[in-house]
């Protein structure tokens, strides 16, 4: 299995190792690591409670929602690589200015701290929407499930070491600076180095060369018979939208959530915090491998369907028990079937839609997503607030739960109705390189777009 992933890896475009290499920075930053721990216990200590947390990430999702279906438009008129550059110059600033905006402007903090958040949600939208049709057309058909993969598992790789500087940094800035673990300063600091580490990012991402689309595999999809036509392609678009909504309530809920949830409620201590979620993290790198080896034995949907299911059981020792390690547990179960959902889904969906309106499928699902995370943390802080985390992991979970009961309906008609379909995952050692680049289209006409 690890041969048949260097082999894909070792084939790639260079283009493609570039967005690993950034997706390991995101990763780090503000996709699961740092962030994931450090940010919430900031506001917090900025003396903001959890109702005021549920809002601002409800603000900041509700931007990521409706950049991302403009994203998907624009990174078809302008190209990707632009919109990629634009959407992290974005995150950059806004990642610099959030740790600082209560003192810019101590008497509108809560302000402050909201337009940041949003320039990162934005330029989250922008780069994420944009870089994944980029990867996939850096990458060989036979190939995408391997790299996709691949992608998930440097993501939760890089996520868990984030994970561990998150709790850590806190610490030894109290130390070094002889300050208490309620002053903001310990969490501010480690907010302005994923500042940093966006740029180095941001730097990256202006040196890549532009990959080629694959014009015999736009040609085959486009040709095939069992490729959708227009009409129903956008009905399937609405469709795995409204599943992706569902889907994602779940670990909506815990990203928002968790770390504030073992702080305020269970008392526990910012390094065990940071060790829970970057064991989550870690344990999802092995997760994210095994996809494709479940596609290959019952198909990408089925294995999309079976991450979804694991994903709602491992919310309900999240919400059912209220101790440090049922939460924990809960948690890196949920984040593990994550990583096999993800990827499984996307090439799922992926090679169900023409290529000519991949850019509509990643930037519409991308919102859905977004509004399903900006709906779980406004109505996931309120709720707490009057009735606990209890009914709000619950309320994730019934959403979960239903997504995923859709996506096997779906799974199971098309298995039902063959010719409607013609997806089947390639063999895991079987990869393709593109041929090399001599020329590169006008960034203008490029067609596709991303979906995180």
């Amino acid at each position: 299995m690890l041969t048949a992933y260097r082999d894909a890896l070792r084939t790639t475009q260079s283009s493609a190792q570039t967005i690993l290499l950034i997706t390991a920075i995101m990763g780090f930053t503000v996709d699961g690591g740092i962030y994931s721990v450090v940010l919430n216990l900031f506001i917090l200590r900025l003396n903001f409670g959890p109702e005021f947390v549920g809002q601002l990430n409800s603000a900041a999702n509700l931007i990521f929602a409706v950049g991302s279906l403009a994203a998907g438009w624009l990174g078809s008129r302008y190209g990707n690589h632009r919109l990629m550059v634009a959407g992290l110059a974005a995150a950059v600033a806004g990642s610099i200015t959030f740790p600082l905006a209560d003192l810019i402007d101590p008497n509108h903090a809560a302000s402050g701290l909201s337009l940041a958040l949003m320039a990162v949600y934005i330029g989250l939208a922008l780069y994420y929407v944009n870089s994944a049709p980029f990867l996939l057309r850096a990458t060989a058909p036979q190939a995408r499930g391997a790299i996709f993969a691949i992608q998930s598992a440097i993501s939760g790789f890089a996520s868990f070491a984030g994970g561990l500087a998150g709790g850590l940094l806190p610490a030894f800035f109290v130390a070094t600076l002889a300050v208490t673990t309620l002053s903001p300063t310990p969490y501010r600091l480690p907010l302005l180095l994923v500042g940093g580490l966006l740029t180095l990012a941001l730097l990256l991402v202006l040196r890549l060369p532009h990959p080629e689309a694959d014009a015999a595999e736009l040609a085959g999809v486009e040709a095939k018979p069992g490729a959708p036509r227009p009409r129903s392609a956008y009905s399937l678009i609405l469709l795995m939208s409204l599943v992706r909504f569902l889907q994602v309530a779940g670990v909506g809920a815990a990203v928002t959530f968790f770390n504030v949830y073992l702080d305020t409620l269970l008392h526990v201590a910012t390094p065990t915090i940071g060790l829970i979620a970057a064991s989550a993290r870690l344990c999802a790198v092995p997760a994210a491998l095994l996809g494709p080896l479940l596609a290959r034995r019952v198909g990408y949907g089925t294995a999309a369907v079976a991450g979804s299911f694991g994903a709602f059981l491992s919310l309900l020792p999240l919400a059912l028990i209220p101790t440090p390690w049922a939460a924990g547990l809960g948690f890196i179960g949920l984040l593990a079937c994550t990583s096999i959902r993800y990827p499984t889904f996307y090439i799922f969906i992926m090679e169900l839609t023409p290529p000519r309106l991949r850019a509509t499928m990643t930037g519409t699902g991308e919102m859905s997503a977004g509004f399903s995370f900006a709906l779980i943390s406004l109505v996931g802080g309120f709720t707490i607030v009057r009735f606990g985390y209890t009914a709000t992991f619950l309320l994730a979970a019934t959403m979960t739960l239903a997504g995923t009961l859709l996506l096997a309906f779906y799974v199971w008609w098309l298995a039902k109705n063959p010719e409607a379909s013609q997806i089947s995952p390639p063999p895991l050692q079987e990869t393709a390189i593109i041929p090399p680049l001599v020329g590169h289209p006008p960034l203008e006409h490029e067609q596709e777009s991303k979906e995180s």
